[in-house]
């Protein structure tokens, strides 16, 4: 029954969805499902196009994004990276679990922006700057 019950896991976890939405001149990027290497490729495939096309400001809700492997942690703060020093943008973080805020912080994923406990307090520090 177990191994059922983790394959099951498993396979939920494998997929990754990004929903983009826009308030104002804040991008808003929710995700879904287990940020790993096939979910990153994804991510950074979406945040790409998104820069690309001149949006600089975004906010990350990461609130059904329950797991960030190592690989997951590269490719976000690479995306920061690209946002927030080479478009002078700017980057809010919310829906972090224990688990994540933890992970955001030893990789100092946290030290390049803000979290914040909602997703509307989020676009409202950020649409400041915007």
């Amino acid at each position: 029954m177990t191994a059922c019950f983790g394959l099951s896991i498993i396979k939920d976890m494998a997929d990754f969805n990004i929903e983009i939405s826009q308030s104002g001149n804040v991008t808003v990027v929710r995700t879904e499902g287990y940020l790993d290497d096939s979910g990153g490729k994804v991510f950074k495939e979406k945040c790409s196009e998104l820069i690309d096309k001149g949006n600089n400001f975004f906010v990350f809700n990461l609130e059904k994004t329950p797991v960030i492997n190592s690989t997951g942690l590269s490719t976000l703060l690479d995306i920061m990276v690209q946002i927030i020093d080479y478009n002078d943008g700017e980057v809010a973080i919310t829906g972090l679990s224990k688990l994540t805020q933890t992970a955001l912080q030893m990789t100092g994923v946290l030290t390049l922006c803000d979290a914040y406990p909602t997703e509307a307090e989020a676009i409202g520090a950020i649409s400041e700057n915007a």
